[in-house]
């Protein structure tokens, strides 16, 4: 028997830290279902539209330390608005199990094939929508698929470079020494787990100190163990088409204005050398999780209009 959310009640003390029209109800609970893809099965949080079907269905991408759960807000918001949201549990966070070390490839390629998979359900054009890592896994899966309509990101961050791995870190010693011994010992490490809090700035993930705190304890979130194969990837994995050569879909950049995980120095590089049609929205007083006005309220406005333009 395969879980769902009721199991986990973790997510329901989630709730009261964001906009009250942003929080799951009895109205607008997500259908939940497995998708079987390769040897995993892939839990999915479905959010059909209520109202008005929008032209648009948007997939949400969690990043590490997340789960498709935590996306709820943003699903709740946009599905409101008539848009279908499909949230997914990349392995190794949520509730989609994984039984063997796995890779950064293993959510590329998932989401790749989640995409094909819903354009043949409704052939509805797709936009993906990433927070955090969430942003870049966004951006690679375009480059690879080449079927996306449209980018909303909160992050560009080239794990890559050397820079961003150690602002990545939770501290510099680790920043400096983990790629380096990640790769050369790989036969060793690929196999080894730990939590996900001691690899990077987990208290930074949101302002609100409690919303950490109660996120540290989600145990299919950021309370999460994660193998160590999955971090020598995520440093290793280039995109199909570098940002200079990339014009295939617009993109839309949030950058939360107080995000000391990811800050806007870290993506900007990326930013900049896209070819594609692109805008750049600052949210005001809003950290690594977008929970703040105004900042809120510039998210939603530029969100309605980016995909209206579409």
């Amino acid at each position: 028997m395969l879980d769902t959310y009721d199991s986990y009640p973790s997510w329901k003390k989630f709730q009261p830290y964001f906009p009250e029209d942003w929080r799951i109800n009895e109205q607008n609970a997500p259908q939940e279902y497995y998708w079987k893809w390769r040897d995993f099965d892939v839990h999915i949080d479905h959010y059909k539209s209520i109202n008005k079907q929008k032209k648009f269905k948007l997939i949400l991408l969690h990043g590490g330390g997340g789960n498709g759960r935590l996306l709820s807000p943003v699903a709740v918001f946009f599905n409101r608005l008539g848009y279908e949201c499909i949230a997914p549990d990349l392995p190794g966070f949520g509730l989609t199990k994984i039984h063997k070390p796995n890779s950064y490839y293993t959510w590329i390629d998932l989401v790749n094939d989640l995409i094909d998979t819903e354009l043949e359900k409704s052939n509805m054009p797709i936009v993906l929508s990433g927070i955090s890592l969430g942003g870049m896994l966004a951006y690679q899966v375009a480059c690879l698929n080449k079927k996306v309509s449209g980018l909303i990101v909160t992050s560009l961050a080239d794990t890559r470079k050397k820079s961003v791995q150690m602002g990545l870190a939770r501290n510099k010693l680790f920043g400096a020494v983990s790629p380096l011994l990640l790769s050369k010992l790989s036969v060793l490490t690929d196999d080894l787990k730990i939590p996900i809090k001691w690899t990077t700035k987990m208290w930074a993930m949101a302002n609100n100190s409690n919303f950490v705190n109660d996120l540290m304890d989600d145990k299919v979130g950021s309370g999460s163990w994660v193998f160590l194969k999955f971090f020598r990837t995520l440093f290793e994995a280039s995109p199909e088409i570098e940002p200079e050569n990339f014009d295939l879909c617009p993109l839309l950049f949030l950058q939360p204005e107080k995000d000391y995980i990811i800050p806007w120095s870290m993506s900007k590089p990326f930013y900049d050398a896209l070819s594609c049609p692109k805008s750049l929205v600052f949210l005001e007083n809003c950290g690594h999780i977008p929970l703040e006005k105004p900042g809120t309220d510039q998210m939603i406005k530029s969100v309605v209009e980016f995909l209206e333009e579409l």
